[in-house]
């Protein structure tokens, strides 16, 4: 039995490899962890439904506490039919900016109409995002401004970082 395990050759990589594989397990962990509990991550499920990013940002929404959030969000509810169908226009005239890049011969008045078109769709859904982002600024008291404000820096800043 003495003979047999003589014999056999000596790993000596295998305890460091398995060092090295356990540290690096460690680094990747640590940083998910890390990332997950930094306070000024981008969050992804943060409660900016995609029709409040669409219509007003999503750095103004996410800088909102969440009750002014919520609040946001009921209003934009109250408009789901009329967003739907500006949404579902856009979609449209990017059908037809298509068709029309691939007309011969080209006609870029068409694409001009289309392109202006596009604009004031977008320009109008705009407008609504901050005539009710507007409201909620107006109902705010100074001290729940300014801390809107700091958000809002604050997002602004890590977004210039990217």
């Amino acid at each position: 039995m003495n003979e047999n395990a003589a014999s056999r050759p000596r790993r000596s990589w295998v305890k460091p490899l398995l060092f090295v594989s356990l540290a690096l397990n460690l680094v990747v962990i640590g940083a998910f962890v890390g990332r997950a509990l930094a306070p000024d991550r981008p969050r992804w499920s943060d409660g900016v439904a995609g029709s409040m990013r669409g219509v007003i940002g999503a750095h103004f929404t996410r800088a909102l506490d969440p009750g002014d959030r919520g609040a946001l969000h009921d209003k934009l509810t109250g408009k789901r039919s009329h967003l739907q169908a500006s949404r579902g226009r856009l979609r449209d005239l990017l059908d037809e900016l298509l068709v029309a890049l691939r007309a011969e011969p080209f006609q870029p008045d068409d694409i001009r109409r289309i392109l202006l078109e596009q604009r004031g769709v977008a320009e109008e859904r705009q407008l609504l995002g901050e005539s009710l982002l507007l409201e909620r600024l107006e109902a705010m008291s100074p001290e729940e401004r300014s801390a809107y404000a700091d958000r809002l820096e604050r997002s602004l800043k890590r977004f210039k970082r990217r």
